[in-house]
């Protein structure tokens, strides 16, 4: 109990701090950036496995960079209207989880979460505009398995993500009024298992100020200046882990990737290529809880898969997603398929740092972090 009334005093602080500082921004009005503060209130709580009764409330401070006198190329061609970084609590401690063996359990928990994200626009209505969000960064939960045999969370750090779709409506020349919904994820990528994620459907009502007005924002058209690579060969490399189940000890994991690209435009390319994932413990039977690793358990070292989607270019960051199917998987639930997502960056023309996350169905095996070696003839972005 003590823990929790620390937790809820220094939410509780935080929030009058941050309200503070919203209201003193004109202290910083020669900034072309705005702040915005919103309250956030749950409409569902949701796993792919268990049902969540219960209702989880927070708010979220989002400090928005604006670049429209000279924005990018990608931020012309995506209507990227800010970048945003994000300060995200909820407090989930009325939120309960009823498993398969129907027991009722209470998370208890706060969940607090530091992310990176974009503002696009996508269409204007009157004076209005219709906004996606999306964003990812690094989430805190306060309670575990090992805390609470919380059934739904191995480890305190983990991924967390947001899909935001709001209306940002003008009331002034710089403030304005954002409602909209939201979709948070809070997983650990089976670093630590449990592991079957964290997910909330929010309503938000957010208040928007500008931290320098204006009010003739410059077209986001189409304007391709740099050069870039059509067909680029990758070889990847990557290491990470997964958690063995109720335990903090874990099971290596290695991956091999060679692919294709073909680069559409400066923003969206079209990627296939071969991932090869070799794990040094295997599935056996007779040590089932030791070597049981869900729906990625390999009665073999090795598996291999082909899979195909596309890349998002941010000059030099990208958001990779393919689909696939193995050529070989010795599994012990007959998987067939797989997809991938993760993030690369260019830090020379041949040579990108990459994080990328495989799952199976719904359920994440594991996150590899590694190297990229390009074999393009271009400069790079």
């Amino acid at each position: 109990m003590n823990g929790l009334r620390a937790t809820g005093s220094y939410s509780t602080y935080s929030t009058v701090i941050l309200l503070l500082v919203f209201l003193q921004v004109p202290l910083f009005a020669q900034y072309k950036n705005s702040l915005e503060f919103s309250p956030t209130y749950s409409i569902k709580m949701f796993t792919a496995d268990d049902q969540l009764s219960g209702t989880a409330f927070g708010w979220e401070m989002i400090y928005a960079v604006i670049n429209d006198e000279k924005p990018k190329d990608w931020q012309r061609m995506l209507r990227v209207q800010s970048i945003d970084l994000i300060i995200n609590v909820q407090n989930m401690r009325q939120v309960n989880v009823l498993t398969a063996a129907d027991e009722v359990h209470p998370l208890s928990l706060d969940a607090f979460a530091l992310m990176a994200g974009l503002n696009i626009r996508l269409t204007r209505l009157g004076n209005s505009e219709l906004l996606f969000s999306p964003a990812f960064g690094v989430g805190y939960l306060s309670q575990t398995y090992f805390t609470n045999k919380n059934p739904l969370v191995g480890g305190h750090m983990n991924f967390a993500s947001r899909a935001a779709l709001k209306l940002a409506i003008p009331i002034t020349e710089s403030i304005s009024i954002n409602p909209g919904l939201q979709v948070l994820h809070y997983s650990n990528a089976a670093y630590r298992v449990p592991n079957r994620g964290l997910n909330g459907l929010f309503f938000n009502l957010g208040l928007l100020h500008q931290l320098k007005p204006f009010s003739n924002r410059p077209d986001t058209a189409l304007r391709i200046k740099k050069p870039y690579p059509k067909h680029s060969f990758e070889f990847g490399v990557a290491a990470g882990r997964r958690g063995i189940y109720q335990s903090k000890l874990g099971l290596h994991r290695a991956a091999l990737y060679g692919g294709y690209n073909y680069r559409l435009n400066q923003v969206l390319a079209w990627s296939t290529g071969l991932d090869a994932v070799y794990q040094p413990t295997v599935f056996d039977p007779d040590d089932f809880r030791r070597t049981y690793q869900s729906k990625a358990s390999n009665y073999e070292h090795w598996r291999l898969g082909a899979a195909v989607g596309p890349d998002i270019w941010m000059g030099n960051l990208a958001l990779s997603v393919k689909y696939g199917y193995y050529l070989h998987f010795n599994s012990y639930h007959n998987i067939n398929t797989y997809w991938t997502a993760g993030f690369k960056y260019t830090v020379l023309p041949w040579l990108a740092l990459q994080a990328k996350v495989f799952v199976h169905q719904s359920e994440a095996d594991f996150v590899g972090f590694g190297l990229l070696l390009n074999a393009s003839k271009g400069k790079g972005l």
